[in-house]
C-alpha cells in the first residue's frame, strides 16, 4: 500500500472540497453539542440514555478524528493498520520514496 505524501495529504486538507467537508461535521459536531444541551439525549429508561450517548459519543468521535488528523496521525493509522511495509511518497514519480516498517 503507497501512503500519500506529506505534500499530498496537505492539498487534500486545503482542497475545497475537503474544507466544505470539514464545514458539514463541524456543524454536525455543534448540532449535538446543542442537543445534548438541550436534553435530546435523555430518556428515562437508562439503557436507552446510555445507549444513545454511547452512540453520539462515537460519532462525534469520528467528526473529530477526521477534522483534526495530520499527517502523522495518517502515517501511524497506516501502520497500526497493516502489518507489512508502508512505502510513502509516489511509486515511479522520480521522487524519494521512504519505506516505514511496521
Amino acid at each position: 500500500m503507497r501512503a500519500v505524501t506529506e505534500q499530498e495529504f496537505e492539498e487534500w486538507k486545503s482542497h475545497p472540497v475537503t474544507l466544505a467537508v470539514m464545514e458539514i461535521l463541524s456543524k454536525k459536531r455543534e448540532q449535538m453539542r446543542l442537543d445534548w444541551e438541550g436534553g435530546s439525549f435523555t430518556d428515562y429508561d437508562e439503557r436507552a440514555m446510555a445507549l444513545t450517548n454511547v452512540g453520539n459519543i462515537g460519532t462525534c468521535k469520528g467528526y473529530t478524528f477526521v477534522q483534526d488528523l495530520d499527517y502523522e496521525q495518517y502515517v501511524g493509522e497506516l501502520e497500526d493498520g497493516n502489518p507489512q511495509q508502508v512505502r510513502i511518497g509516489a511509486t515511479g514519480s522520480g521522487g524519494s520514496d521512504s519505506t516505514v516498517r511496521t
